[in-house]
């Protein structure tokens, strides 16, 4: 190959790898933001499957024995995955407040407030239209395939009789089965949507929220943490492992994270006002990026020692958090070549299928093992049996189905629904 030729292939492997100096940082849409999106729900979704098949992930590492380093266990990941529920809800709040933050920061278009009732009306037609038909799919599913099958609250007729059935049934409709231990500790239902109702209960009031941080956004974030430290210190922490693993994570006890996401946004914005991007600031920011990821692994490796794991999380959450907002903050500015990791076709298609992706995970990973797929021989669980031959394909099995039930109902069901309800609420719109 001559000299033009390799000059002209660097050429494209430094604008694939390379940031060209001066470029400006989107900040209407973060690509970057879909890689963690993606990293936070797959650790959620891989601490569950684990729990079924408790197989520990260990990576050899003979290249570095003579340091005495011969394997690299991800065991603390695994074990404590499910904090990453916080990091999913801190990218709710950057999300949703990023077009205010863009609004504070860089002016332009006037984004809504609180006395226009049309767009906080279009606001939350949207979060319905995200939301709804999935979850409303998926707890019909549960129930007509798993409830009613296996008689969770006895006969077909029992089941609409039953008072604490109906109690429970309601609640999962209204989004407020978090709200009482029968309906959230003790469902049969899918219990990852606690998650779910959080979030929904958050949209009610997030437009004045958004209004008030773009009035006094110290003083509201303030106000917000504060009352969410009040929350805890008052109504969880006096509380026994029943009553703290109820009111761990109800809305007001993440308030906290809802606000370090809206935070984070306006410290993105504020940054990409006045950042070009330039070798060593991308540098920096990857730099950045990477500390607070091993401030991550060092708190989780910690782990709790003798303390109850729900009190430590307790105790952790808000330092977590911080560290997650740097992550968002700060992963949008770093090198191209590090940035590839989280922007790319790949985590742009598994963020957009990561929302039915989260609320099919367990209840996926569940069924298959009480199915005995893949199968096995004996009374005696195979994850306790040790049967290594079956956690890797259960594992591999479990990832492939909920893959391909996420992407089915994320096609088939969120998005023509979405579509549909955007046309009928553009039809009442005329009304006004």
């Amino acid at each position: 190959m001559d000299k033009g030729k390799l000059r002209s292939l660097g050429t494209k492997l430094k604008g694939i790898f390379c940031d060209r100096p001066g470029e400006p940082v989107n900040t209407s849409y973060v690509g970057a933001l879909d890689g963690i999106r993606v990293l936070a729900i797959f650790t959620v979704a891989h601490f569950h499957i684990w729990q079924q098949s408790w197989l520990t992930i260990n990576i050899p590492t003979p290249a570095l024995a003579k340091w005495g380093i011969s394997n690299i266990s991800l065991e603390w990941i695994q074990r404590y995955g499910s904090f990453f529920v916080d990091m999913m809800i801190l990218l709710t709040g950057f999300c949703l407040f990023l077009p205010y933050a863009r609004y504070m920061i860089e002016g332009g278009e006037k984004r809504p407030g609180l006395p226009d009732r049309y767009e906080v009306r279009n606001f939350y037609i949207k979060r319905i239209a995200r939301i709804v038909p999935s979850y409303y799919f998926c707890t019909l599913i549960y129930l007509i395939f798993i409830i009613l099958p296996e008689k969770k609250y006895g006969s077909a007729g029992a089941f609409f009789a039953d008072e604490s059935m109906m109690h429970q049934l309601f609640a999962n409709l209204t989004f407020t089965q978090n709200l009482s231990a029968e309906t959230y500790i003790s469902t049969p239902f899918n219990g990852a949507l606690w998650t779910v109702c959080v979030e929904m209960q958050f949209y009610l009031i997030f437009p004045f929220i958004a209004w008030c941080f773009r009035k006094k956004p110290i003083l509201t974030y303030l106000a917000t943490v504060g009352i969410s430290y009040f929350y805890v210190q008052t109504r969880v922490v006096p509380l026994d492992e029943g009553g703290l693993r109820w009111h761990l994570n109800q809305m007001p006890a993440l308030l906290c994270v809802f606000a370090n996401g809206m935070l984070a946004a306006l410290l993105f914005v504020s940054i990409a006002k006045h950042f070009r991007r330039g070798k060593y600031s991308g540098l920096f920011f990857t730099v950045l990026t990477v500390a607070a990821f091993w401030a991550v692994r060092f708190i989780l490796r910690k782990g709790p020692g003798a303390m109850n794991n729900l009190r430590w999380q307790l105790q952790m959450r808000f330092l977590l958090s911080i560290f997650y907002l740097i992550i968002c903050v700060s992963v949008p500015f770093t090198v191209k070549w590090f940035r590839k990791f989280f922007d790319n076709k790949v985590m742009h298609f598994l963020a957009g299928i990561s929302y039915n992706l989260y609320i099919w995970h367990q209840m996926i990973a569940v069924q298959l093992k009480l199915n005995k797929i893949p199968y096995w021989e004996g009374e005696e669980l195979p994850n306790i049996a040790g049967n290594k031959d079956w956690m890797h394909s259960y594992t591999l099995i479990v990832i492939l189905a909920v893959l391909a039930a996420a992407a089915a109902a994320t096609y088939l069901i969120e998005k023509p629904c979405a579509r549909l309800i955007g046309k009928l609420t553009r039809i009442r719109r005329k009304e006004y």
